[in-house]
């Protein structure tokens, strides 16, 4: 697992352990002291997994002398024991809760990612994520949509420029785009519409990507055909209200990109756990 911004984890890390540990871990010093053990990494239904190395690293900050046996990669994994640690066991129970966490949160939004994908039945259509993510985690949450099969959207609001619904009017947006392409040449630009009206007042202008906004289902066709013929070069996306219901509808149609914010803001709990052998 690469991530070019490492510093960003490390201090996300910390501070996971600092909240979970400032005291210590009283309990397991009581009980176990010295002994060492082997616990296994149980994934109890299949999912896609996320932060293998980040789960482990946790438990490396706590104890550099753990071993780690026989873990799966970030992948698609069926249920059952996915790695096995070995060691000092205050050490594997003090970071058990946060180095879970980190990787129940990450699969969960990587299966979620892979779920809704499949879902589309078009694999001509990205689908592409958001900037509703927890924060500090983005760089995580961004990462496992890539493992579920999801491509990035903006990483941050300097990516490209987005003019959404409150920075114009049907009056200044044509000038808006203007002054992006003089003022930002090498940035692409994306414009919201949320009507028809909107649409054709754009179609002709010098922007990269349209996003159609909680755009009926029932015109969806019209409308991408309608771009097509007129600006072939235009990609499109479609956003909002997009969900397992309804992602199909869309996607048959065969917009560039369907963006989903639920896969990293609301994505349903994996269930892993650390179980001694």
């Amino acid at each position: 697992m690469i991530f070019d911004k490492f510093q960003l984890i490390e201090n996300l890390i910390n501070i996971a352990l600092d909240e979970d540990l400032k005291d210590g871990d009283p309990s397991s010093e009581i009980i176990f002291k010295n002994s060492k053990s082997e616990y296994n990494l149980i994934l109890k239904e299949d999912a896609v997994i996320s932060g293998v190395e980040v789960f482990k690293y946790v438990l490396k900050k706590i104890d550099g002398n753990l071993i780690f046996s026989n873990f799966v990669e970030d992948s698609f994994q069926k249920k059952g024991v996915m790695g096995k640690i070995i060691g000092n066991e205050v050490s594997i129970l003090s970071a058990e809760r946060t180095a879970l966490n980190f990787i129940q949160r990450m699969s969960s939004v990587a299966t979620s990612t892979f779920n809704l994908k499949n879902l589309m039945k078009n694999p001509n259509v990205e689908l592409i994520d958001t900037r509703k993510t927890i924060p500090g985690w983005r760089i995580l949450d961004k990462y496992s949509v890539l493992v579920g099969g999801g491509k990035n959207h903006r990483m941050n609001l300097g990516e490209h420029i987005m003019i959404k619904d409150n920075h114009y009017d049907e009056k200044n947006i044509k000038n808006i785009i203007k002054n992006g392409k003089n003022i930002f040449p090498n940035l692409k630009i994306e414009v919201e519409v949320d009507n028809f009206n909107q649409l054709k007042n754009i179609i002709n202008e010098e922007i990269d990507i349209v996003m159609l906004d909680n755009w009926p289902i029932d015109s969806v066709k019209e409308t991408i055909e309608f771009i097509r013929k007129n600006n072939p070069k235009l990609l499109i996306e479609i956003s909002g209200g997009v969900n397992d219901e309804n992602i199909a509808s869309y996607a048959q149609f065969s917009p560039d990109f369907i963006s989903s914010g639920a896969i990293t803001h609301s994505p349903r709990s994996i269930d892993l756990s650390l179980e001694r052998i």
